[in-house]
C-alpha cells in the first residue's frame, strides 16, 4: 500500500497548474478510459481514498482541466471490470450493469462516486465546403455575362465604394476585390455591411475568437500578428501549438482568415481585422468527450467567442447530442466566461440540407447556449446544403450560386473555394467580434437579443415567415434574417442589458397514443399543456427566449416522424422534419428539440404539440408518442431572485414545491417561516425602540408621527418597519408567498419595500435580508432576553404594587426607560386583536381619544383593562391561562389588518396628535405597551 504522504505528493504533482493541460498520452488500443465525478470541493480525501481503494483495478490518469471534481481513470481492456463498467448518472446509454458475480463491486463503486462517464474515442465531423457542380458553374457564367453587359447604377456605386474604402484605409490585399462578402460588386447589398464600421475604427479590438477546429496556421502572414497563443491548445497532439499537421488541416485556418486576416498586402482581410484568433485543435483525430469538454472552455479567461464549424455527420441519418460533461462545460462557459458575462458559442447549422437533414437533430446547434447560423449565397438565396430548423437564429453569407468565400489558407496560400455553413459561422463570429468590441458589457443573452432584433429578413417570399410576438418575422430557413454588421453594432451600442435568465419546467405529460395501421396514417396525435401565471411567477419568468421540448417517441422508421409545437399566440415551430434516409427504429429517446421562434412571448396559455407520420409512402410506420416535457428559458421578473442554472436539478419539482407553499391556507404556513417573519418584525421593532431611547422623547414622537403618516396615507413612502408588520396591499398573495418560499433565493421584499428601505434612516443596504438572517440565527438569544426582561419587569411591578396610579407608572417609565420595548403580539382572540396596541400605535390611540364621546367609553374600558392587568401581576398567584394562549399561529396578519383598520379611523390632523402627545398621553400608552410586552 502506498504511503499517504507519497500519494499526496504524486497527486500534487499531477494536479499542479503547470501540468493541467499536459495530459499523459492515451492508449486506446489497450485501455478503456472513464471519468469519475467525486465531491472534492472542500478536500481531496475522496480522490485519495478512491485511488487507494481501486489501485489494483484502475489507473489514475489526470484531473479534467475543464471541470472541477472530475478525474480520468483507465482500466486495462482485459480486466474483468469491463463487463459491468458503464455510464452512471450520466448519458442514458452504455449504462453500468449489475453483472452476476460483480454485484459487490458494482454496489461499492456506485456508492462511492457521484457519476461515471465512459470515454470512448470518437471523431467529430468538419462541415466541409460544398463542391460546385458543373450546372452551378454554367449558371454562374451566364449570370456574369448578363451582368457585365448591364449598366447598373447600384453596381457602379458598389465599385466606387470599394475604391473609396481601399483608398481611405490603405487596403492593397490582392483578394480584397474578390471578397464579395465584404463588398458585393455583382449583387450590391448582399454583403455583411461592415465597411462603415471600419471607417469608425470599430475593428474588433480586444476581442478573441477561438476556432475550435483542425488547427490554425499561426505562422501564416495573414494571421501571425493577430494570433493569440494563450487561448490555444492542440487536443489531438497534446501540445500548446495548434498548427495544422495533416494535409487536409486547412479548415480552421480558412475560418480564422474570415475573422481576423490582417491588412498586409497578402490574400484578403478579415471582417474584424484588428481582433485576435486562437486555435483549439480537436478535429484531426479521435478525442474523448473529456477532451471535447475541455476544448469548449479552454482559455476561458482569454477567449470571448468559440466558433464551431463541426458537429455530427450531416447525412440525414444521425441523431446526436453533446454528452453530459460537454453540456456542463458549455454551461460553465456561459456562466463564467468573459468575466461572468458569458462566452459566445457560434455553431454552423449544418450542410446536410440536400439530404433532408435538420439542425434540430443536432444537439450542438439546438442548444440554447449556441447561436446557430445558417447560410445564404452571394445572391442572397438559400443554398440547398444549408440545414433549416427552428433553432436557426440568423443567416450570413457563404458559398452557393457558383461562388465561394475568399480567404487565407495554409502553406502561404489563399483560398477561393471555402464555403458551406462552415464559412457562415466564422463570418458571424467576426461580426460578433465587432459587436463586443463596441459594447463589451453585453452578456451572451444580450448578444442573442441583438441578433433577433437587428437581423434583416431576406427572401420573404421563400422562407415561410411567421410574424412573432416581437412583431418580427421568423423563418426556419433564415431565422430572423441576415446579419447586418453596421446595424447590429449601432443597435448594440445603445442596448440596455436584460435581466438574468430564468426558466420553467412543466411536468412530464403522458400521451401514450399511437399510429399503427394504414387507416392511422393521416392521424395527428395531439397533446397540450397550459402554463399559468402562477407557474411563471413562482419560477420568476417574465418572457420567453428559448423553448425546448423533451420527448420520448417510439418509431419503426424515425425519418417518417414529424412533430411541431404551436404556441398560445399561434406561432408554429417545426421540431421534427421528415428525413428520408433515417431508417432507424430507435425513435427519440429523451431527445430535446429547441426553438427560438417564440422569442418575446409571455409563455402564458396553452402550448400544443402534434405528432404525425409521413403518409407519402405506401408501407406503414408505427409511431408511439409516449410523453413529453415543455421548458421555457427566458428573462427573469426580478433580477434579485435570479439563480444559477444547474443542469441536474429538477426544476419541475421546484415549481411544484413553490406552488404548493403558495397555495397553502394562511393558517397552515410553515412554522419556520412564521418564526422567521415574526422574529424579523420583533428585531426591527426592538431596533426602533433602541433608537427611540437613544434619541430621546422628541425622536420618539417624531417616529410615531411618521408611523401614523405611513399607515394612513398611500401616497407617503412607508418605512420598512411598518411594511414588515403588515401585508402589502399592492402585492398578490402569490407574490408574498413566493418571496418566502423560493429556496432562500428571494430577498423577501418587493420593489416597494426596497424603495421604502432606502428612505429609512439607519437602514443598511439590503436591510430586509440581513434582518431576517440575523433573527433566525439568534432565536434562542432573543427569547432568553425576553424572559430575563420579563422577570425583571415582574419584580419591578411587585415592588411598586401599592401605587398603581398613572403618575407612579409615568415616574417608573422615566426611571426604567429600557422597559418600553415593543413585544410580539400573541393575542388569541378576535376581541383582543381588535383592542391590542403596541408602541407603533400610540399616535393612533391619541387620535382616537380626540374623536368625541364614543372614544371616552374606549378610554374607560382601556383604563379598566390596565388596572386589572396591574392587579393580576401583583396578585399572590398568576392567573390561569388557556393552554394555547401564547401559541404562535397566523394571527400576525389579522393583527396587521386590525392595525390597518385603526389607522383608517385615525385620519385626523397631525397637529392635534402632537398637542396630545405633549400632554403625556403617549406616556400612558407607552407604559401599557411595555406592560403588554412583559405579559
Amino acid at each position: 500500500m502506498l504511503p499517504i504522504k507519497l500519494l499526496l505528493l504524486i497527486l500534487g504533482y499531477l494536479l499542479s497548474p503547470a501540468l493541467q493541460q499536459e495530459l499523459p498520452p492515451r492508449d486506446y488500443e489497450n485501455k478503456n478510459y472513464f471519468l469519475v465525478e467525486l465531491n472534492t470541493t472542500d478536500t481531496q480525501k475522496p480522490l485519495i481514498d478512491f485511488i487507494q481503494k481501486y489501485k489494483d483495478h484502475y489507473s489514475f490518469e489526470y484531473q479534467l482541466p475543464a471541470l472541477d471534481n472530475h478525474y480520468v481513470f483507465s482500466v486495462d481492456k482485459r480486466h474483468a471490470h469491463n463487463s459491468f463498467l458503464g455510464n452512471h448518472n450520466s448519458n442514458s446509454y452504455n449504462l453500468m450493469k449489475r453483472e452476476v458475480g460483480y454485484e459487490d463491486h458494482y454496489d461499492d463503486l456506485t456508492a462511492n462516486v457521484q457519476a461515471i462517464h465512459m470515454l470512448p474515442p470518437k471523431k467529430l465531423s468538419k462541415r466541409m465546403p460544398v463542391p460546385i457542380h458543373d450546372e452551378d458553374r454554367q449558371d454562374f457564367v451566364a449570370v456574369d455575362s448578363r451582368d457585365d453587359n448591364s449598366d447598373n447604377d447600384a453596381t457602379n456605386k458598389a465599385h466606387q465604394k470599394l475604391a473609396q474604402i481601399a483608398s481611405k484605409l490603405d487596403i492593397h490585399d490582392p483578394e480584397f476585390t474578390s471578397q464579395w462578402h465584404l463588398i458585393n460588386l455583382k449583387y450590391p447589398g448582399h454583403d455583411v455591411n461592415a465597411t462603415g464600421l471600419w471607417l469608425e475604427d470599430i475593428l474588433g479590438q480586444g476581442i478573441v475568437t477561438a476556432l475550435v477546429d483542425d488547427g490554425v496556421d499561426a505562422e501564416g502572414a495573414d494571421l501571425k500578428d493577430n494570433f493569440n497563443a494563450d487561448g490555444s491548445w492542440d487536443f489531438n497532439n497534446n501540445g500548446k501549438s495548434p498548427m495544422p499537421r495533416l494535409y487536409d488541416d486547412y479548415h480552421g485556418t480558412r475560418c480564422a482568415g474570415e475573422i481576423a486576416a490582417v491588412k498586409n498586402d497578402v490574400c484578403g482581410i478579415g471582417v474584424a481585422w484588428k481582433s485576435q484568433v486562437s486555435g483549439i485543435r480537436i478535429l484531426s483525430g479521435p478525442i474523448t468527450s473529456a477532451d471535447e469538454a475541455s476544448a469548449m472552455i479552454y482559455g476561458l479567461e482569454h477567449n470571448d467567442i468559440y466558433s464551431c464549424s463541426w458537429g455530427p455527420t450531416d447525412n440525414g441519418r444521425v441523431l446526436s447530442e453533446p454528452e453530459v460533461i460537454v453540456k456542463k462545460a458549455m454551461i460553465k462557459g456561459i456562466q463564467e466566461g468573459r468575466d461572468k458575462k458569458g462566452a459566445l458559442y457560434v455553431f454552423a447549422s449544418g450542410n446536410g440540407g440536400r439530404f433532408g437533414d435538420s439542425c434540430n437533430f443536432d444537439g450542438y446547434t439546438n442548444s440554447i447556449y449556441s447561436i446557430t447560423v445558417g447560410a445564404i449565397d452571394y445572391k442572397g438565396l438559400h443554398p440547398e446544403y444549408s440545414e433549416a430548423c427552428s433553432a436557426v437564429m440568423v443567416v450570413t453569407y457563404s458559398s452557393g450560386s457558383g461562388e465561394h468565400i475568399h480567404t487565407t489558407d495554409i502553406k502561404k496560400k489563399c483560398s477561393s473555394t471555402h464555403g458551406g455553413t462552415s464559412a457562415a459561422a466564422p463570418l458571424a463570429s467576426g461580426i460578433y467580434s465587432l459587436v463586443l468590441g463596441a459594447n463589451p458589457d453585453l452578456t451572451w443573452r444580450d448578444v442573442q437579443y441583438i441578433s433577433v432584433l437587428s437581423a434583416t429578413p431576406i427572401n420573404e417570399d421563400d422562407g415561410n415567415y411567421q410574424v412573432t410576438a416581437l412583431n418580427r418575422k421568423y423563418s426556419h430557413k433564415y431565422g430572423y434574417g441576415k446579419t447586418d454588421a453596421y446595424k447590429m453594432v449601432h443597435f448594440a451600442k445603445n442596448w440596455k442589458n436584460v435581466k438574468p435568465q430564468a426558466w420553467y419546467y412543466s411536468d412530464i405529460t403522458e400521451v401514450n397514443d399511437s399510429i399503427k395501421t394504414a387507416e392511422d396514417k393521416t392521424k395527428v396525435i395531439k397533446s397540450s399543456i397550459t402554463v399559468t401565471e402562477d407557474d411563471l411567477k413562482v419560477m420568476n419568468v417574465e418572457r420567453v427566449e428559448h423553448i425546448t421540448v423533451k420527448v420520448n417517441i417510439e418509431a419503426s422508421y424515425r425519418g417518417r416522424v414529424g412533430m411541431r409545437i404551436i404556441s398560445p399566440t399561434g406561432v408554429i415551430s417545426d421540431l421534427a422534419a421528415f428525413r428520408r434516409s433515417d431508417a432507424s427504429g430507435k425513435g427519440f429517446q429523451n431527445w430535446t428539440f429547441m426553438s427560438v421562434a417564440h422569442w418575446g412571448e409571455s409563455g402564458l396559455g396553452e402550448w400544443k404539440v402534434e405528432v404525425f407520420a409521413d403518409d407519402s409512402h405506401g408501407d406503414n410506420v408505427i409511431i408511439n408518442f409516449k410523453d413529453w416535457q415543455f421548458r421555457i428559458f427566458g428573462e427573469s421578473i426580478d433580477a434579485d431572485k435570479a439563480e444559477t442554472y444547474d443542469l441536474e436539478k429538477d426544476y419541475a419539482a421546484v415549481r411544484r414545491d413553490l406552488l404548493e407553499h403558495q397555495n397553502e391556507p394562511e393558517t397552515s404556513s410553515a412554522p419556520a417561516a412564521e418564526t422567521q417573519t415574526s422574529l424579523s418584525q420583533a428585531n426591527e421593532e426592538t431596533s426602533g425602540a433602541v433608537e427611540t431611547s437613544v434619541a430621546g422623547p422628541a425622536s420618539s414622537k417624531e417616529n410615531e408621527a411618521k408611523s401614523e403618516t405611513s399607515e394612513g396615507s398611500d401616497e407617503t413612502a412607508t418605512p420598512a418597519t411598518s411594511e414588515e408588520s403588515k401585508p402589502s396591499e399592492t402585492h398578490s398573495d402569490s407574490e408574498s408567498d413566493s418571496d418566502s418560499d423560493d429556496d432562500g433565493q428571494n430577498k423577501g421584499s418587493g420593489e416597494g419595500e426596497a424603495e421604502d428601505s432606502d428612505e429609512d434612516e439607519g437602514d443598511d443596504e439590503g436591510g430586509d435580508d440581513k434582518t431576517q438572517v440575523k433573527s433566525s440565527d439568534h432565536t434562542g438569544i432573543y427569547f432568553m432576553s425576553i424572559a430575563v426582561v420579563g422577570f425583571i419587569a415582574v419584580l419591578l411591578l411587585m415592588k411598586f404594587h401599592k401605587t398603581p396610579g398613572s403618575g407612579r407608572r409615568r415616574r417608573r417609565r422615566d426611571e426604567y426607560e429600557f422597559d418600553i420595548i415593543p413585544g410580539e403580539d400573541y393575542s388569541d382572540s378576535d376581541e383582543d386583536e381588535e383592542h391590542d396596541r403596541d408602541s407603533f400605535d400610540l399616535g393612533n390611540r391619541n387620535d382616537q381619544r380626540l374623536q368625541g364621546p364614543g372614544q371616552r367609553d374606549y378610554d374607560r374600558r382601556d383604563d379598566e383593562a390596565r388596572d386589572r392587568l396591574f392587579d393580576e401581576f401583583n396578585a399572590e398567584s398568576l392567573p390561569d391561562y388557556e393552554s394555547d394562549m401564547f401559541k404562535i399561529g397566523d394571527e400576525d396578519e389579522d393583527d396587521q389588518d386590525g392595525g390597518a383598520q385603526s389607522s383608517a379611523k385615525a385620519s385626523v390632523d397631525t397637529t392635534k396628535t402632537k398637542v396630545d402627545q405633549k400632554r403625556g398621553d403617549d406616556d400612558d400608552g407607552a407604559a401599557v405597551a411595555g406592560e403588554d410586552s412583559k405579559k
